[in-house]
């Protein structure tokens, strides 16, 4: 080895024993620690406040009950059974969502059709010209006609525009029975009366007879289509379809709790729909019943909330609907605070303290209620949304 690269070698050792010395007296420097330093180190953290945030009002004391969005009034339309041959379903005009109108054609049966008509009560008889009585009233409102009780020759032609309108041939018959004739001074006046009486009486007449089973009254007209249960070729002396007419109404399975609840709810209760095209609008109790006894100890309840008119669209029979009930809900001026942030003074008296920039001031309230840890309040101006209150504190510091 050259004395130049011997020389070399013994610096770069140096230098790096030089390197090694300095990080080991860091090393040590950095561990060692006076007695009033590692004092200080084990000491807590010094105490500081926990903070909320004031929230604006109203606090709800509230429940909700999921339903289902119906109409009030709901009918089975039904097929009948013809004299001669088979019934069967040759027709069905309508379909789910169809809207049924009075005087609308719903079904055909056996090439015959099923007249809608607005009536109380269904059809027991078959109509003939000259019948009276409380059903051929409600066949001549339900036509537009003035109030009668009697089939006349005005109820019949009636009866067979309201065939010609569906697109079918109106039944015909011949009246029964023959008319006085007017008085006459001759026997030949007499006779040319008899002649007329029973030219009118032999001559058939078109809607005379209004078979029962070609029309079915419902009790609210318009009504809407929400299930067709019945197809082209079935038999016809069956349910056919399902009309739901009336005002919108909800109605929601609940509990024996939740049927507790609406019963001991005080008057005036607030309750609206919390989601959905009817979001917002309010709707009152008509009444909870009980729906099946599923066990010996188990029951179940329906409760039925009607909604108020003036529904606009976008409804649909059987959509999923939320009735929220609220007992109790803070007036305007109220706002929200945590229920930590409440502190009561020996006297009874009530008081959050106002926290800003370290500093605090204590302001008396009035609590209204409380729910889920939250609680309505009023009190002074300065006690508003957004400022802040103390809650408790961290590390042992004082409250208030």
């Amino acid at each position: 080895m050259t004395g130049r690269r011997r020389r070399a070698v013994v610096a770069t050792a140096i230098a790096v024993a030089v390197v090694a010395a300095t990080l080991s007296m860091w090393l040590v420097a950095s561990r060692a620690r006076t007695p009033a330093q590692r004092a200080a180190e084990a000491a807590p953290p010094s105490p500081s406040d926990l903070t909320a945030v004031v929230e604006e009002g109203p606090l709800s004391d509230a429940f909700a009950l999921d339903g289902k969005l119906t109409r009030r009034s709901r009918a089975s339309i039904v097929g009948a059974a013809v004299a001669e041959g088979r019934s069967v379903v040759t027709d069905l005009p309508v379909k789910r969502g169809s809207r049924v109108e009075n005087r609308d054609l719903v079904a055909v049966v056996s090439g015959r059709p099923l007249i809608a008509l607005e009536g109380k009560f269904a059809s027991y008889r078959d109509l003939h010209l000259g019948d009276e009585g409380p059903d051929v009233r409600q066949l001549r409102l339900a036509l537009g006609l003035w109030d009668d009780d009697t089939y006349d020759r005005e109820t019949a032609a009636s009866v067979a525009r309201l065939y010609k309108n569906v697109g079918y041939p109106a039944p015909t018959a011949t009246p029964a029975g023959n008319a006085d004739p007017a008085p006459a001074t001759s026997a030949r006046a007499r006779s040319e009366s008899a002649t007329t009486t029973a030219q009118k009486t032999t001559t058939p007449v078109r809607g005379a007879l209004l078979p029962m089973n070609e029309v079915a009254f419902l009790s609210t007209l318009p009504a809407t289509v929400v299930e067709v249960t019945a197809s082209i070729g079935d038999k016809g002396d069956q349910p056919l379809l399902t009309v739901a007419s009336g005002g919108w109404q909800v109605v929601a399975s609940v509990t024996e709790e939740e049927r507790a609840e609406l019963r001991d709810l005080p008057a005036g209760t607030a309750m609206k729909i919390s989601e959905g095209p009817a979001e917002g609008k309010k709707v009152t109790l008509a009444g909870v019943k009980t729906t099946k006894s599923t066990t010996q100890d188990e029951t179940s309840y329906e409760a039925t909330f009607t909604i108020a008119a003036g529904l606009g669209g976008g409804l649909t029979e059987g959509a999923p609907m939320s009735v929220r009930v609220v007992r109790r809900e803070s007036p305007p001026e109220a706002v929200v605070v945590p229920v930590s942030a409440l502190w009561t003074k020996p006297g009874g008296q009530t008081e959050v303290r106002i926290w800003s920039a370290g500093a605090g001031a204590t302001v008396p309230v009035a609590v209204l209620f409380v729910i889920d840890g939250r609680a309505a309040v009023t009190g002074s101006a300065e006690l508003a949304a957004g400022v802040r209150v103390a809650v408790g504190s961290r590390n042992g510091g004082p409250i208030g």
